[in-house]
């Protein structure tokens, strides 16, 4: 990761470090402080009082080990003006719709599934009509899928968590382990050789969990994310059966075989 500017002279205020850390943060999504010491030659304490300080102005949110990028925070760092993050382009519709619609012929009528937080498994959500039983920690699932009488549904109970719209911590946890599903559906931020990664710890936990009651683990994955990376490594491919794309991507393809993974690219 370089943080240094062109000229790779490293930052010489505290202000000018903080600024130069919330843009690497607001860029990147996350950031992780053993990343940072290097390129800024600052010890780890300092990184992590600097990381505290930024959180008190609302620039981040502190993590285990780092932090993460707060969707719409503050312009300027100490006088210095921070760019905000900028979002990955949204997949067009109908590319969710292609990607959805692929996963949902994976459910066998009457079979199970584990239904994780996202847009594209939202939208699962809505296109969904056979009969089926459907455990999920994500909120806007719910009323979806309770408007359909041959969906049978479970919402796991837990801690709301706002910025993913779901339920996570021990509460769910616990619930979780109570069951077997047929068929988890996960969402990540992106793939690589080394598996899939997520931007949230808690989130993390739940997904693994729901991972180890599944007989079968699907991601959804639009191309755009093939070879991103998040906070927080979530899985490798070894553990997943299947992964639904929209982009024909040889690195991808190669990944997935190496690891007995199913590719399948809506056309």
């Amino acid at each position: 990761m370089n943080t240094q500017p062109a000229n790779g002279a490293k930052p010489d205020s505290a202000e000018e470090r903080r600024a130069r850390i919330a843009k690497v943060v607001q860029e990147r999504g996350s950031i992780r402080v053993v990343d940072l010491v290097d390129p800024l030659g600052v010890s780890e304490p300092t990184l992590r009082k600097d990381l505290t300080i930024l959180e008190k102005e609302g620039v981040l949110k502190r993590t285990h080990g780092g932090a993460i990028a707060v969707e719409g925070a503050v312009s300027e760092v100490g006088g210095q003006p921070v760019a905000p993050a900028t979002p990955q382009p949204a997949a067009p519709q109908a590319t969710k719709d292609g990607i959805a619609r692929y996963c949902l012929d994976m459910i066998e009528d009457d079979s199970s599934a584990f239904f994780d937080s996202g847009s594209t498994i939202v939208r699962m959500a809505e296109l969904m009509d056979q009969p089926a039983n459907i455990l999920t920690h994500s909120i806007p699932v719910i009323p979806i899928l309770a408007e359909k009488p041959r969906i049978r549904h479970t919402l796991l109970g837990g801690q709301y968590r706002p910025l993913g719209q779901c339920v996570t911590g021990p509460i769910t946890m616990m619930g979780l382990r109570q069951f077997t599903v047929d068929t988890a559906f996960i969402s990540v931020v992106g793939v690589t050789a080394d598996g899939g990664y997520v931007t949230d710890v808690s989130e993390a936990d739940i997904k693994r969990a729901a991972i180890e009651t599944a007989r079968r683990v699907v991601i959804p994955l639009e191309g755009r994310k093939v070879g991103q990376v998040g906070f927080c490594h979530l899985v490798g491919l070894e553990r997943v059966d299947d992964i639904v794309t929209d982009t024909v991507n040889p690195d991808l393809q190669k990944w997935c075989t190496d690891n007995g993974v199913r590719l399948h690219t809506v056309r």
